[in-house]
């Protein structure tokens, strides 16, 4: 049975270090938080450099992250004032457009109420003179009725013209 078992021997083993006498070498001592962000005398001071190249990496990427949202929104600033020129110019045509259709609506109904009274005129005189046919007086009756009713047209038009007007 000797020969299946290995005997163990007191020396410490070259593969697994045992401490001496209970303590261990190489283990950091245990401390506060504050003495394990600044190192002590006794360890090795970090050097400088790579900490200060680290700073100014993150000030450099801030500045450009910075200077990249300024000149973005320089751009939809522009952009935005363009696009409300444009539409205000397109506001311009339309007024314009609808001032000129209001003209023309008004000088229309005026021919027309011109029209109607040169017909009523033409009315009394006729029914003065003829004294009596029924088809002439129910057909400038039917005249006047149309252009009645062109002008209540031209009225109900001319309303909406000048609403649509106020709406710009």
């Amino acid at each position: 049975m000797d020969d299946k078992f290995m005997g163990a021997s007191s020396t410490s083993s070259p593969t697994l270090p045992l401490p001496a006498n209970g303590k261990q070498k190489g283990r950091r001592r245990r401390g506060s938080l504050f003495q394990a962000l600044i190192p002590s005398q006794t360890e090795g001071k970090r050097p400088l450099l790579p900490i200060v190249l680290a700073v100014l990496v993150w000030v450099g990427l801030a500045y450009a992250g910075y200077a990249f949202a300024v000149y973005t929104l320089d751009k939809q600033q522009q952009f935005v004032n363009q696009r409300i020129d444009q539409i205000q110019e397109n506001n311009q045509k339309q007024m314009k457009a609808l001032g000129d259709q209001l003209t023309l609506v008004q000088e229309e109904m005026q021919n027309v109420q011109k029209g109607l009274g040169n017909l009523e005129e033409d009315l009394a005189l006729t029914g003065e003179t003829i004294g009596g046919t029924n088809k002439t007086k129910e057909a400038l009756q039917d005249r006047v009725d149309q252009l009645n009713k062109q002008l209540v047209d031209l009225k109900a038009s001319l309303k909406k013209l000048e609403d649509a007007a106020r709406a710009w």
